[in-house]
């Protein structure tokens, strides 16, 4: 009734505040038992939760990786196994979420499951510029922070200006399993140059069929 009446029951969500937990994960284009596959998602899953702890000017405290079987195929044997490695102090740098996660991954991994899904989460997030430093902190604890704080940087500025995985640690294997699969994705008519609608004019269109009848003349 008080909505019907124009007072809000809800309040706003504030979108500008800080995310308490990141998470990223996608479902492969076809099941994985190998190893190496499962490392090269969780390598591309890490790099993309690290770049947005970046953007939100947070560092967290662990790296959380869980897997999934495909539990359509009630068939196959399930394992949906999840860990969270914490890190010796908070971190935004990529380096540091990267060896977490694959820690992760090489203690759950069991070998004769069929993989479906994999993802990683960033948890105990605090603000950058309220991290609480330890007494163990030495002068060349804080060069290093320094040291890391600019590498990051100057990577996520290389993405921006030359494009989202420009700059990486690792490269991803061709055809891997974790791709997804798009054979029915439609034209990226507003993102892709390739892939722009073609416009002819009649005039256009009879000259490009007329070539395409010589080429199958010659043929």
């Amino acid at each position: 009734m008080l909505e019907l009446r124009g007072t809000s029951c809800l309040e706003m969500n504030d979108f500008n505040e800080p995310r308490k937990r990141i998470m990223t994960s996608r479902s492969f284009g076809r099941p994985t038992s190998q190893i190496y596959d499962l490392q090269g998602a969780i390598r591309q899953h890490a790099q993309r939760g690290a770049e947005k702890l970046r953007e939100q000017k947070s560092l967290a405290r662990a790296v959380l990786v869980f897997l999934k079987t495909d539990r359509f195929r009630p068939d196959l044997p399930q394992y949906s196994p999840s860990l969270a490695v914490e890190m010796e102090r908070p971190s935004q740098d990529t380096r540091d979420i990267l060896y977490a996660a694959q820690e992760a991954l090489r203690k759950i991994y069991r070998p004769k499951y069929g993989y479906k899904k994999a993802g990683v989460m960033l948890i105990g997030l605090t603000d950058e510029n309220r991290q609480q430093l330890s007494l163990m902190d030495t002068p060349q604890t804080e060069e290093e922070r320094q040291r890391s704080q600019k590498l990051m940087a100057t990577m996520d500025a290389l993405n921006e200006k030359m494009g989202k995985g420009t700059v990486r640690l690792g490269l991803p294997k061709k055809n891997a399993p974790w791709h997804l699969r798009c054979a029915n994705r439609s034209p990226r008519y507003t993102t892709n140059w390739d892939e722009l609608m073609k416009v002819y004019t009649d005039e256009g269109a009879a000259r490009r069929d007329k070539t395409s009848t010589n080429l199958y003349n010659r043929q």
